[in-house]
């Protein structure tokens, strides 16, 4: 069994690593990391365990004890699985008259006892196999309010991971004394999502993941085409998005993943939320992929600089040109004409802008020719708005019959017009130059992704 030996230092990531993505440059401090997995991961639609899913689980786990991580598991799924070993039991030992009777529901906390028992033992089966000593601990809300126990929990869970020994923690529902749903700032947890935060904080964890039935965080519905997965969760996120119905098993859901993936970040511990069906999900996490959704303390920073990343704008552009592309060439004309109306109708506010443009580069010291093409002259505003008036109403460009050759008889071969698509555009830093290349690729059905502006400079 691999012991890690004093100060090693777990790295899968290394920082600056050409695939990591900036917002996941953290990864590379990772040390210890808490990860949860739900019902809807650990369980099959009918109820029975998901063997395949515990098994790659129990095998990156396996993977990130030998690079030196120290894991920490947090499971649901045994009031799943102890209520369908129970239906069955009532149903070998019912009658057949029984069987007409009306149907009493399971008892939760009985469900719980009995699945607990079985969820551990497939758990210590397939760790076994991997060379792998794992440990129980069941935890109720009740037990945080004790000082006595979280320090007792914490000198526990230390000398466990000094042997290499991964905790598998659980609420004990079969002794919880709670009746409803809660959640308080005292550290009390309603569900397992946020028992994965709360041991996280106590733990002192460098990463807590959230294994889910999806991909991560969506806009809405995972299911809703228009949907979009959220890469980095900030604030503003909350107002857009639609959460859907709670998960099919469990207590949680996306809504109490989000809960206790935002509370777990504000706290300082960076959260991300993933894919459990993913066999190889939790090694890319620690790959520095940017994968799932990631909650972190300091994201409202990076979004000032940065909303989106490449990648999302190479998309977004990519579906705007097929938008571009489904106009009709009227409402296209009508886009480029109300252009025009808004330059003319801001031309004082689009001036003002400009003439401080021109002053901080004017007092960063850039030469005279830069500025006078810089500066923008009485009546240009005016004039570029009848540009891309004209431009509204030249002849369609696309879709035009350029060569038409007859190779055979009945065989005719055509040269079109056709749209580029997307590009990426170099230009000049004049005023009027991304006005000018807005309204061309409106009318060319182009899109771009985009912009680098330079200043060229005739003397030099």
């Amino acid at each position: 069994m691999p012991v890690r030996t004093t100060g090693t230092t777990p790295r899968l990531a290394e920082h600056g690593t050409p695939s990591m993505d900036s917002t996941r440059a953290f990864i590379g401090d990772v040390k210890r990391l808490v990860i949860k997995v739900g019902t809807a991961v650990v369980t099959r639609s009918d109820g029975r365990l998901a063997l395949g899913r515990l098994g790659a689980l129990c095998e990156q786990i396996k993977e990130l004890n030998l690079q030196g991580f120290e894991v920490i598991l947090v499971t649901s799924g045994a009031v799943g699985l102890g209520r369908q070993r129970l239906r069955y039991r009532k149903l070998v030992n019912s009658s057949f008259a029984d069987l007409q009777k009306p149907q009493n529901e399971l008892d939760g906390k009985a469900c719980a006892a009995v699945g607990q028992s079985s969820l551990m033992a497939l758990y210590d089966t397939l760790f076994s196999q991997l060379d792998v000593t794992s440990a129980q601990l069941l935890v109720t809300d009740h037990d945080f309010k004790s000082i006595e126990f979280r320090k007792q929990l914490s000198e526990t869970v230390q000398s466990l991971l000094s042997l290499t020994v991964v905790p598998i923690f659980n609420e004990n529902d079969a002794v919880s004394t709670r009746k409803a749903p809660y959640e308080d700032s005292s550290g009390i947890f309603w569900d397992n999502d946020s028992l994965a935060a709360l041991l996280a904080l106590e733990l002192k964890a460098d990463l807590l993941i959230l294994l889910s039935d999806v991909e991560g965080l969506y806009s809405g519905p995972p299911s809703d085409p228009k949907s979009r997965l959220i890469r980095t969760y900030i604030e503003k996120h909350q107002g857009e998005i639609t959460f859907g119905d709670k998960s099919r098993v469990g207590r949680g859901g996306m809504t109490a993943k989000v809960n206790a993936a935002f509370n777990a970040a504000k706290a300082g511990i960076p959260v991300v939320i993933t894919s459990g069906y993913a066999p190889e999900n939790i090694l890319k996490v620690l790959q520095g992929e940017d994968i799932g959704t990631l909650f972190h303390r300091d994201a409202h920073l990076w979004a000032r600089s940065r909303d989106v990343t490449a990648r999302e704008m190479a998309v977004a552009a990519r579906e705007s040109s097929r938008n571009l592309q489904a106009l009709s060439s009227e409402d296209r004309s009508k886009i480029l004409l109300d252009i025009a109306d808004a330059l003319e109708a801001n031309q004082e506010q689009i001036m003002k802008e400009n003439e401080a443009d021109v002053a901080a580069a004017e007092q960063a010291g850039y030469e005279r020719s830069l500025l006078a093409r810089l500066a923008l002259k009485p009546g240009k505003i005016t004039n570029l708005a009848n540009s891309i008036r004209v431009l509204a109403k030249m002849e369609e460009p696309i879709g035009r019959v350029l060569k038409r050759t007859e190779l055979a008889d009945g065989l005719i071969l055509e040269k079109t017009s056709s749209p580029l698509g997307v590009l990426l555009i170099v230009f000049e830093s004049r005023p009027d130059a991304l006005v000018q290349v807005i309204a061309s690729f409106t009318f060319s059905w182009t899109a771009f992704w985009q912009f680098i502006r330079i200043f060229i400079s005739w003397e030099g």
